[in-house]
């Protein structure tokens, strides 16, 4: 049943393309830190992305704080996760919009190829990088693939279904990897994404890619 759901899974998000995930497909995982929820009123503050291919290997990381134009729309439960301060964050050189931008830019291009999104909270990340992409004259699918992913659905496809509230804490459990900091002052797009890419290669370890 578990290879079933996970074949389901592949063929569905793959668009039926399976061999061409085998052999050429990269994978951008992203984890992002923000003023707030709302793509829309709150800004992106902090971000992390990992390139991996089909079998996870890093293929290159991209990291960096940035400044946001309205740092009084913090919101008080965003700040308690993330720790913003914009002291804080102009000392460890965060960057504006526009050089991130240009920092992503050069990044990406330098793969062929469109990567396929992928995160914890995809909806969350995803919205708030098309946002910003929109800002710059940018669409979304200028930079990545059509298709976004989530690891929770992932870990479902794979039979594991941890309890909530915390849901994430109690995957990593169940994965037996370290749950993501809670410290404020390290809680970081890095901090993240780099959980990110622990929870996915426990995923693989468990037999949960086997394209065989």
């Amino acid at each position: 049943m578990k290879a079933l759901l996970i074949l389901f899974f592949l063929l569905f998000f793959s668009n039926g393309y399976t061999g061409e995930i085998k052999e050429s497909s990269l994978y951008a995982i992203v984890d992002v830190e923000t003023t707030g929820l709302d793509p829309n009123y709150h800004e992106m503050i902090d971000i992390g992305i990992i390139i991996i291919n089909q079998n996870l290997e890093v293929k290159g990381q991209y990291y960096s704080k940035v400044l946001p134009s309205f740092p009084e729309r913090i919101d008080p439960m965003a700040k308690h996760i993330n720790g913003f301060d914009l002291q804080r964050w102009t000392q460890e050189e965060a960057i504006s919009e526009g050089e991130l931008i240009e920092g992503m830019s050069v990044f990406f291009n330098s793969y062929v190829g469109k990567p396929i999104f992928i995160a914890f909270n995809s909806w969350f990340d995803s919205g708030f990088v098309r946002n910003l992409l929109q800002e710059h004259g940018y669409k979304f699918n200028d930079w990545f693939d059509y298709r976004v992913l989530d690891i929770p659905s992932i870990a479902l496809a794979c039979g594991y279904f941890p309890e909530t509230p915390d849901f994430n804490a109690k995957l990593a459990t169940l994965l037996e990897v370290q749950p993501e900091t809670k410290d404020p002052l390290k809680h970081t797009g890095e901090s993240g994404v780099n959980f990110n890419y622990e929870l996915l290669t426990s995923l693989m370890n468990q037999g949960c890619f086997n394209y065989n």
